[in-house]
């Protein structure tokens, strides 16, 4: 199994593009290749392992919510450039996500190579992280406007996720105190209370997710320094003041509704 299982970040990539290209011809089947999908996704991450790695099934959060987040994001584009731009995407970052995953399980604990790929699956986590953020939180505030469903539903949805995307960091941290519970739960919290509070602006649902992205990459950043032992003021300051620039920048050029 060994022999072919470099195949298989390449294999899965393209079986995924190919399955998406599917549901553009047979939209009924949404649901079902959906779920074949993340099969494909999980049996991937699960033969990639090779039994050294601890926690390996919370590797598979990050490709099942970058898979679950775009594909229902592509669902609500009316654009076909920007179905297709969104397909090339999930290929592209599962692809790359499985492959670190595979280069990074195959070395020993601790070896200068194991360190080189889990850096690489870290720097892909943060950037992919951020793009699930603004997925979910676009269409969960864009289906708010046509299913009326309870907002305290979208909430606990968007809690979870956000909590899993804190979570998902924590078998690649050598120090093995990544929290589970405690910021990483509180951090969840504070970003479903500013995901109701952006539900009542009347703006754009990319520009509200944007501005929820935006915040839980603050509170990544907060995580990070205290994971490193190097949260204070002074480290604090360029992240927050950068946070806050952005989100104002966004309001005061954004179209109201």
């Amino acid at each position: 199994m060994t022999k072919y299982q470099r195949f298989i970040p390449l294999f899965t990539a393209l079986a995924i593009w190919f399955l998406a290209e599917f549901v553009l011809w047979s939209p009924q089947f949404f649901y079902i290749i959906l779920i074949l999908e993340i099969l494909l996704v999980v049996l991937s991450v699960r033969y990639l392992n090779n039994h050294s790695k601890k926690y390996w099934l919370l590797f598979i959060i990050f490709p099942v919510l970058f898979l679950l987040s775009f594909s229902f994001y592509a669902a609500i584009v009316i654009s076909n450039f920007w179905i297709q731009l969104i397909y090339l995407l999930i290929t592209i970052f599962i692809f790359l996500y499985l492959r670190d995953f595979y280069y990074y399980s195959l070395h020993l604990l601790g070896t200068e190579a194991e360190t080189k790929w889990g850096t690489k699956l870290d720097n892909l986590l943060i950037s992919g992280s951020f793009l699930i953020a603004f997925a979910t939180a676009a269409v969960l505030f864009h289906l708010s406007a046509f299913i009326t469903w309870p907002l305290y539903l979208s909430l606990t949805i968007l809690a979870i996720i956000s909590w899993l995307l804190f979570v998902q960091f924590r078998p690649l941290k050598s120090q093995k105190d990544w929290p589970v519970g405690g910021l990483s739960l509180i951090n969840a919290l504070i970003l479903t209370e500013f995901a109701w509070v952006f539900s009542l602006l009347p703006l754009n649902f990319n520009i509200l997710a944007l501005f929820l992205a935006i915040i839980y990459y603050l509170g990544l950043m907060i995580l990070r320094l205290d994971n490193s032992h190097s949260l204070n003021r002074r480290t604090l300051k360029l992240p927050l003041v950068l946070t806050i620039i952005a989100i104002l920048l966004l309001f005061l050029t954004a179209r109201w509704l």
